[in-house]
């Protein structure tokens, strides 16, 4: 392969959906041998940029999805006056990181105090509209009536050893009775009890009301509080998100694999030589023109697209533990990838079963002369992909999750582990909440109880037939059948690379670059 990528789901696609691929046609993941290539110019400086930027652009122009997939930069000390400018950049990016991280620390630390509070208000709030007069009553003896000191029901027990119990009696049986002698004769009870029970009820009564009518406020209060401060770190998380990248950018030059490679395997570079190394990598992808459908692909589609997240690419290329892309991303767990998905989707044109991809991989590097001359010496590599569109489903899906490991730093820095556990609930939304405690709590339960139930035992038999097939050898078998093409020779070769090669491959990547650079064809 002609990219040093830190692409990881490449291989197993290639794997799979090649040429000599047991799975094709279940996905198709083609790299045509004519598409790998390398192309290098020297240019006077700026213009290896130039070029880069109108390369770029054409790709735009001619309809393609362009996206950056990884990019890193080193700066040779020998350059002096360049490695001082960004080394100097470097730390003055590290101060506004710094200065950014101590205010939002203060903001996450405000905030954690208020949804500290916010919780429990919102409990106090729950037992209210729930009317749990147990647990009200409870709270009523251990942070209300305990500060009347001797005169409190704790206090009592000596004389009375049962009065808590009758408290709490009064709550399920006489929530509303203020009289003592009904007290006395429903309890049985000594008058004395009775009527000090009747005088805590009537204290426990104006509390409650009291207190009723303040948490619902103060609830609100908090929640306004605490979205006030949420906004503030997610202010702050946006701003430190392009300085972070940038440090990130300056930091990494030779510190993955990679770009070790890319870099260092390049005939010019020396720790002696006055040079910067910029490395970029994208990504450009548009579908490829219909041609003529296998029969077996009109049947399945049936007027209706083909599922890109299927099951056999979700099973086998997604969430596979040995080798699937959650297992090269350790910490992704389904419902984060299924999460990734529905973005992921949004950028692939469902009606087309077929794109071009291409990989292109750009090496920039400054040389600065003896004579103080600079040139550019500009390395292209590239490589183009025929894909199903669940196997490019399974590339952009890793751009998402690079994308989502970022965020994750970040929430790092911050000291949160998500944006959403900085998600608080607006004024209508409570009311719901409280309509939800009052109503269909446990109905949900239920519900939930008795969905899982069948679909663990649907998960257990369809799990059972697939081991079976493993067993027989049945997935070897059927591994040629699938929504896509699987006669390489005839159709794939002859309908689709060809066509590639012309009018994708030729057209907008090796015509554009040798134009751009002054080259002949």
């Amino acid at each position: 392969m002609a990219i040093n990528s830190s692409c990881k789901i490449q291989s197993l696609l290639e794997k799979y959906g090649s040429a000599d691929g047991k799975y094709l046609g279940k996905l198709v993941a083609v790299p045509p041998y004519d598409a790998i290539e390398r192309f290098n110019f020297t240019l006077p400086k700026g213009k290896g940029t130039e070029l880069w930027i109108n390369f770029l652009n054409n790709l735009e122009n001619n309809g393609y999805n362009v996206k950056k997939f990884d990019e890193s930069l080193e700066v040779s000390s020998v350059d002096q006056a360049y490695y001082n400018l960004t080394q100097k950049q470097k730390d003055e990016m590290e101060g506004r990181i710094k200065q950014g991280l101590t205010s939002v620390a203060s903001a996450v630390s405000d905030y954690e105090m208020l949804a500290h509070d916010l919780r429990k208000y919102k409990e106090f709030l729950k037992l209210l509209e729930t009317n749990d007069e147990h647990s009200l009553r409870s709270i009523f003896i251990d942070e209300v009536d305990i500060n009347t000191g001797a005169n409190s029901i704790k206090q009592m027990v000596a004389r009375w050893p049962t009065i808590i119990a009758d408290f709490m009696t009064l709550g399920e049986e006489l929530p509303e009775e203020v009289d003592g002698n009904k007290i006395k004769d429903k309890l049985k009870i000594s008058k004395a009890e009775a009527v000090i029970l009747s005088t805590k009820q009537r204290l426990y009564k104006n509390w409650k009301e009291i207190f009723g009518g303040e948490v619902k406020n103060r609830v609100k209060r908090l929640m306004e509080q605490a979205n006030s401060r949420k906004k503030s770190i997610e202010v702050y998380k946006e701003w430190l998100k392009p300085l972070v990248a940038r440090h990130k950018l300056y930091k990494e030059g030779l510190s993955t694999p990679e770009t070790r490679k890319s870099t260092l395997s390049e005939h010019w570079h020396s720790p002696g030589q006055a040079i910067s190394v910029n490395i970029v990598e994208i990504w450009a992808w548009q579908p490829i023109l219909a041609m003529e459908p296998r029969r077996g692909t009109l049947e399945q589609k049936g007027g209706k697209s083909i599922e890109p997240y299927d099951s056999w690419i979700k099973e086998n290329v997604i969430l596979n533990k040995k080798e699937g892309l959650i297992a090269k991303y350790p910490g992704f767990d389904e419902k984060l990838v299924n999460k990734k998905v529905e973005e992921v989707s949004k950028m692939i044109q469902q009606e087309s079963l077929y794109f071009v991809f291409h990989q292109i991989q750009m090496t920039r590097a400054v040389i600065k002369l003896p004579d103080g001359s600079e040139v550019e010496d500009v390395t292209i590599n590239t490589k183009a992909w025929f894909l199903s569109q669940n196997a490019l489903l399974a590339f952009l899906l890793e751009l998402k999750i690079k994308e989502e490991q970022f965020e994750q730093e970040i929430n790092q820095l911050l000291g949160i582990s998500s944006s959403e556990d900085l998600v608080t609930k607006s004024e209508d939304e409570l009311e719901n909440i409280i309509k939800k405690w009052k109503n269909e709590e446990e109905k949900e339960k239920r519900h939930k109880k008795m969905i899982n139930s069948f679909g663990y035992k649907f998960k257990k038999v369809g799990k059972g037939i697939t081991k079976i097939a493993s067993i027989l050898g049945l997935n070897i078998v059927l591994s040629k059948f699938g929504p896509y093409e699987h006669n390489f020779k005839d159709r794939i070769v002859e309908f689709y690379l060809k066509h590639l090669m012309k009018n994708y491959y030729a057209a907008h990547v090796t015509n554009v670059l040798r134009e751009e650079a002054g080259v002949g064809k």
